[in-house]
Order: structure tokens, then C-alpha cells, then sequence
């Protein structure tokens, strides 16, 4: 196959995983991936294993992140093989995992946040942050917290082609029907954006809990949506023994090797845990 018809394929390809139901975020990587390798073929040549494996050094020499790296393999394999090329697929780069966490959101500063979100009369990003954290959600799925949705103590979410079920607890409810009667707010989503009928994006929800963070004086590197899910996931672990079979549940991971990042602790709890050790 030459350049032009890998071009050919790649549309054909994008109508295949189109009909497998891929998220729309999914088409645009693959499309952008898949693009990125036959824009750095000559025009005429025939494809051959050679080329993939120059076009992995040119990401290396580039200095892409090993993930991104790996990224971009793992989507010209998949394509490779639906052309019938698996032969000419490359390895992945291999990447240390890492066993220790510098920095994370700590319960302290959890609470720090949460109190410089009452004193600025912040409550829609108050509740935001006590969603995440007592629920373990992706700030995605915060589209599913609904005026409807909260009369229940379960939460049907639907994400990444997956249904799960996610607990909410009864204070927490209480709290958010509370809040939503307080606000006049009587359909749809709790949290509204600008635009009438959608949601802040995730963008706005960052550059505020940013503002909270410098408000609350808590590390602005340690507040982003995902660290409140990290926060769910290490209490839950901590108070449940490391059960974390019934964590990858709530969570909605695949793989039990996804939960297990939230068995790590940071260095500074390692040294905690070492100075306590008595000889």
C-alpha cells in the first residue's frame, strides 16, 4: 500500500469504529494519530515495516512523552491489522511504572477547600468538590447528577460504552436536594453553565478550583477534578482494608491494574509509616 491508499483506508477505518459505537473523543485520536503517521510517508513509496519503525524514532526524537508515544503506536497497530499490515506493527515503548506519589490532595487540604468555597459563597464548586470526593466520579460524569437523578440514593452512569451504578450517600443527597430547592432549581442539571441548558465545562470547573486553591492556600498543583477521585479512592481503601475488587467497581475500571494506582502512597507517607517503625 502507498501513501494514497492509506488515505483511502483511514476514512474507511473511521466509518468502521463509527458503526462500533466509539466515543466521539476516540474517532478524533485515532483520526489525528493514524493522520500524523501517513503525513510523515513519502508519496510513493510502499509501506513497509521500516517506515513505522522510523516514524516511532521521529516521535522519540520529537521528545513526546513515553504515554503519547504509545499512544500513537497503539492506534497504527490497531490500524495496521485492520489493513491486513500487522506485520509491519512496533512495540511499545516500555515505561517504569511508578510505585510512589509525590504529590497528592490530602484530606486537610480537602477540607481547606471546602471552607474557602462557603466563605467566597461558592456553593455550586462546594458541592462539586464534595460530589467527586464522596463519590469517586469522573468530572464527566458529573452530566448524570440531575435534579431527577438525586430523589435515589443510586446513580445510573453511563460512560465509555459502560453502565455502572454509583452509590450516593444519604447526607449527600439530602445536602444536594437541599441545595437545588434553595436555588430554585427544579430539572435538570444541578450545576448549570453559562449556556442555558448545559453544563459548566471542564475548563471552567478547573480555572475554579484553582481560584479556591490559592483562596484556601493549598498547593494549585495538587487541585485539578481527578485528584478529589484520587481522594475517594484512598479513604475508601483505608477504611475497607484495600478491597480493591469493590473499588474498581464503584469507579468503573476494567482492569484491577487501573485500581491499583490508588494503592500507592506518596513519598512522604512512606517516611511517615518508616519513622514509626520501633526497634
Amino acid at each position: 500500500m502507498n501513501k494514497n491508499e492509506l488515505q483511502k483506508s483511514l476514512d474507511e477505518f473511521l466509518l468502521d469504529l463509527k458503526y462500533e459505537e466509539k466515543a466521539i473523543n476516540t474517532l478524533i485520536r485515532y483520526k489525528c494519530n493514524i493522520q500524523a503517521f501517513i503525513d510523515y510517508l513519502s508519496e510513493d513509496e510502499l509501506i513497509n515495516k521500516d517506515h513505522v519503525l522510523a516514524f516511532k524514532k521521529h516521535l522519540i526524537n520529537n521528545n513526546f512523552k513515553t504515554s503519547t508515544i504509545n499512544n500513537y503506536i497503539v492506534t497504527v497497530n490497531k490500524f495496521l491489522k485492520w489493513i491486513d499490515l500487522q506485520e509491519f506493527a512496533v512495540k511499545q515503548l516500555k515505561k517504569q511504572r511508578k510505585y510512589s506519589l509525590n504529590e497528592m490532595l490530602s484530606i486537610v487540604d480537602y477540607k481547606r477547600l471546602l471552607r474557602a468555597a462557603k466563605n467566597n459563597n461558592r456553593m455550586d464548586m462546594y458541592y462539586i468538590m464534595k460530589i467527586l470526593a464522596m463519590t469517586g466520579i469522573r468530572i464527566s460524569e458529573l452530566q448524570f447528577f440531575t435534579v431527577e437523578n438525586i430523589k435515589s440514593n443510586f446513580i445510573r452512569v453511563n460512560n465509555k460504552g459502560k453502565e455502572r451504578t454509583v452509590p450516593v450517600r444519604q447526607d449527600l443527597s439530602r445536602e444536594l436536594r437541599k441545595y437545588c430547592r434553595d436555588n430554585r432549581i427544579r430539572e435538570g442539571y444541578i450545576f448549570k453553565g453559562q449556556v442555558k441548558g448545559k453544563m459548566p465545562n471542564k475548563s471552567t470547573i478547573w480555572r475554579n478550583l484553582q481560584k479556591l486553591a490559592g483562596r484556601a492556600r493549598v498547593k494549585k498543583t495538587v487541585v485539578h477534578a481527578h485528584s478529589f477521585r484520587h481522594l475517594f479512592a484512598k479513604l475508601f481503601l483505608t477504611e475497607f482494608g484495600g478491597d480493591i475488587t469493590e473499588l474498581a467497581d464503584i469507579m468503573g475500571h476494567n482492569s484491577l491494574e487501573t485500581t491499583r494506582i490508588y494503592t500507592r502512597s506518596t513519598d512522604r507517607e512512606k517516611l511517615k509509616k518508616m519513622e514509626n517503625i520501633k526497634y
